[in-house]
């Protein structure tokens, strides 16, 4: 991965922040590359509190991610997000394999991450992005286990967020980087990146502006990827008391999704590569258990297939734009007072199919426009024996946000295809029992209709509630106040609070049959409080609490709200309380962390209350790098979690509650779409110990070498506890060589070539409920170069 120049702090091209008073949402300082390591870990991060903080100071788990943490990880190698790279970099972060390469944020501690970018909420892409995630425009990442403080604020309940700090304006000289990467299996990537002063500024005006497109496919049979995206960054910094810098983003994706690759996982697909063969005719396939054939009925005995093998239909498709706008203004008024404005613009529209799975999906036309004016104040109040000192961020946060989403997702029927069969068959328009749903008001969700924008013909479903259809407009306004209290010269508080008012109006969207109608008007509170002490008895050691309480809503397709929610769906609970102790050894070389973590949620259910789920955890991480030659990375996640359902009237539902195994000995069907008794299950599909490490040694002449590799304990697919992924390891390893203008990077993914599996979702995830429909065979070894020219 090589779409953006090498990091540095060497030479420093921006103004550091007043050191009194740190500016809000301050990104991080654009650097010169050099020939030797640049330095990896970030020290300092406005990702958890909104102004710049040591890493060490802030009394939260956040993991810095530097342009050379993304690059030894292979964040970014397939120019998109893929399930495992950030979890080099940090263990409690995974990215759904239904998701690969279509998530903005992935899974931090069980559940969808959150998606910020230079500290504003991206939300039209919840909860399913179905968009490949166009990295082109990152600088560094900021990953943030927990929820979001009271000035970031939260729409979606979340253990987790990462806040993207895009490329920023060079202010110093012109520079930039041409750059071409190419791996096995059609990995094709390519880019441009230049930026400088505008000449007759007295650089006061820099820009940049970056490229990068993509035309790749996949080790999987049928898998592409082909996107163009554009990027550009304007600064102007005139004085002292003023900056302003506009952001700008334009992509176009036509891709195929990974959502459904090999069905029928049991213990012998994953122990012996052994899968089940046979198939119903396409019009015999079916959903739940009536007119639904038993498998012993059609399976045949398991036998060798490829890992490359899927069911995917080829006739699926993808197609999106994509675009952004951000303004951010800091008017300096004094040593003690500043202004911030970020303004935020972000456009969302795209048409997905995957009609074997059968699902499809247009989401036409979806904006957000957000607005976040703070005023941040430093002043001194008496104390108990010495003055104290506050640092108050406060103001109005303001989205108004417009959704139209078609979705049909009720006739689930994975299970029913074999890789075996004409790819062309797999299809479940073909179905007859699909086919009765069509204009069926009775049918699930109030049954098939055609999404009448077309441009293809696409079905949607116009009552399928939490994850569904939905035409809505919404304005949430929330005031917020955070104060960091220095109580005295050894220990601190940080007290914040924040209001969110939800004014909500949606309905079913056009082409739903006036009888069918259903719209919701309804204005919601939601409050937030964080709480979070921390002691510093010496300058290398912080001990420290966090207590974080929340309300938070859930959300239909594209962000928006289904006119079926009730009052539940704009209050679910999301706490976190974390004890935690950090190091800053050796003269600054070393970096140790330790943390103990509880968070309460819940799961939203379409017509049912919500489902408690509590997960704890302890976490520990250490970073060491004495010399620009030598870093190295080591981190340890245990985390166990409980879905509490004994006061619900069902128990978790899965798309089969049963393994295929099971179905073709009892004669039960594929596919019956059903639940589990009340009772309490232990989170699935989460490995209870992972353990990942990263080391990087460059010589003087710019040659170096990188090694990584994550290690996952067992898994579960189902609540039933029949198929199960066995521990398991993935290597990495890059070989790379630097100089002034050239960087060369070779990176062998999975050298001793694993053959390692992944379930369909994680933990909590709502994607979790096809586990026993499909599964994820990792990549194999695979090679991949980058060679790029800076100038």
């Amino acid at each position: 991965m090589a779409f953006c120049p090498a990091y540095s702090q060497e030479s420093s091209q921006n103004e550091p922040p007043d050191s009194n008073l740190p500016l809000s949402s301050a990104l991080p300082e654009v650097t010169v590359s050099a020939s030797k390591l640049s330095e990896v870990f970030q020290t300092e991060s406005s990702s958890c509190y909104a102004t710049p903080m040591s890493i060490l100071d802030t009394p939260r788990v956040v993991s810095p991610i530097s342009q050379t943490l993304m690059k030894t990880a292979g964040i970014g190698s397939w120019g998109k997000l893929d399930p495992l790279s950030f979890t080099y970099v940090n263990p409690a972060a995974m990215v759904d394999p239904s998701q690969t390469g279509c998530a903005s944020s992935p899974d931090i501690r069980g559940t969808t991450g959150l998606t910020f970018i230079n500290g504003m909420e991206e939300t039209i892409n919840m909860p399913l992005q179905d968009v490949p995630w166009n990295l082109n425009m990152i600088e560094s990442i900021d990953l943030v286990e927990g929820p979001p403080g009271a000035v970031y604020g939260a729409t979606q309940p979340a253990n987790g967020y990462v806040n993207y700090i895009t490329k920023q304006p060079y202010f110093d000289s012109f520079r930039g980087n041409v750059w071409d990467t190419i791996g096995m299996y059609n990995q094709y990537m390519w880019g441009a990146d230049i930026g400088g002063p505008i000449q007759g500024t007295h650089n006061k005006v820099g820009y940049r502006f970056s490229y990068m497109g993509i035309e790749s496919g996949s080790y999987y049979d049928y898998i592409k990827d082909n996107q163009q995206n554009f990027y550009a960054a304007l600064g102007y910094k005139p004085n002292e008391k003023y900056q302003a810098d506009l952001y700008l983003d334009f992509g176009t994706y036509s891709y195929m999704l990974e959502d459904v690759l090999l069905n029928r996982p049991t213990e012998a697909l994953i122990q012996n590569g052994l899968y089940y063969p046979g198939f119903l005719p396409p019009s015999e396939v079916n959903t739940g258990t009536v007119a639904n054939p038993p498998a012993s009925s059609y399976l045949g005995i398991p036998m060798p297939i490829s890992r490359r093998a899927n069911v995917k239909y080829p006739g699926d498709l993808g197609r999106a734009q994509t675009a952004m706008a951000q303004w951010i203004q800091r008017f300096h008024v004094n040593d003690n007072l500043q202004i911030v404005n970020n303004t935020f613009f972000w456009y969302q529209s795209h048409v997905s199919s995957e009609d074997e799975f059968f699902f499809n999906e247009a989401w036409i036309g979806n904006y957000e426009i957000d607005n976040r004016s703070e005023l941040l104040w430093t002043f001194d109040t008496a104390g108990f024996k010495e003055s104290m000192h506050h640092f108050v961020d406060t103001g109005l946060d303001s989205r108004y946000q417009y959704v139209l989403a078609y979705d049909s997702f009720n006739f689930v029927v994975p299970n029913g295809w074999s890789v075996f069969e004409n790819p062309y068959q797999r299809n479940a328009i073909f179905s007859s029992n699909f086919q009765a749903l069509i204009n069926n008001p009775n049918g699930p969700g109030g049954g098939e209709w055609l999404v009448p924008t077309g441009p293809y013909p696409l079905y949607f479903e116009p009552l399928n509630g939490a994850t569904g259809s939905n035409l809505s407009r919404y304005w949430r306004i929330a005031p917020f106040f955070q104060d960091n209290i220095q109580l005295t010269k050894t220990l601190s508080i940080i007290l914040g609070t924040r209001m969110n008012l939800y004014i909500v109006s949606s309905e079913t969207p056009p082409g739903t049959p006036a009888f069918l109608f259903e719209s919701l008007y309804t204005s919601q509170i939601a409050p937030q409080l964080n709480i979070s002490p921390y002691w510093k008895p010496y300058p290398w050691v912080n001990f420290y609490f966090n207590f974080n309480w929340l309300q938070t809503t859930v959300v239909g397709g594209g962000g928006g709200y289904s006119p079926l929610f009730g009052p539940s769906a704009f209050h679910l609970l999301n706490e976190l309380e974390e004890l935690g102790v950090k190091f800053n050894l050796v003269d600054n070389h070393l970096f140790l962390s330790s943390n103990l973590f509880m968070e309460n949620t819940y799961l939203f259910n379409f017509g049912l209350p919500p489902t408690p789920v509590n997960i704890k955890g302890f976490e520990t991480s250490l970073q060491y790098q004495p010399s620009y030659h030598l870093w190295l990375k080591v981190n340890y996640l245990f985390m166990n979690g409980v879905e509490n359902w004994s006061k619900l009237p069902t128990g978790p539902p899965l798309a089969q509650t049963y393994s295929t195994t099971l179905a073709d000995l009892l004669g039960l069907p594929l596919d019956n779409s059903g639940t589990f008794p009340p009772g309490q299950y232990a989170l699935i599909a989460w490995p209870e110990n992972i353990v990942s490490a990263m080391a990087t040694y460059q010589f003087e002449n710019g040659l170096g070498v990188s090694l990584g590799t994550v290690v996952m304990s067992d898994m579960y697919l189902g609540y039933e506890h029949q198929v199960r992924i066995p521990t398991q390891f993935i290597p990495n390893a890059q070989i790379f060589y630097t100089s002034k203008n050239w960087e060369l990077r070779a990176a062998f993914y999975n050298f001793t070539n694993e053959h390692y599996w992944l379930p369909n979702g994680f933990g909590f995830t709502q994607v979790r409920t096809l586990n026993l429909d499909t599964i994820f065979p990792g990549w194999p070894f695979w090679v991949e170069g980058t060679l790029s020219y800076k100038f």
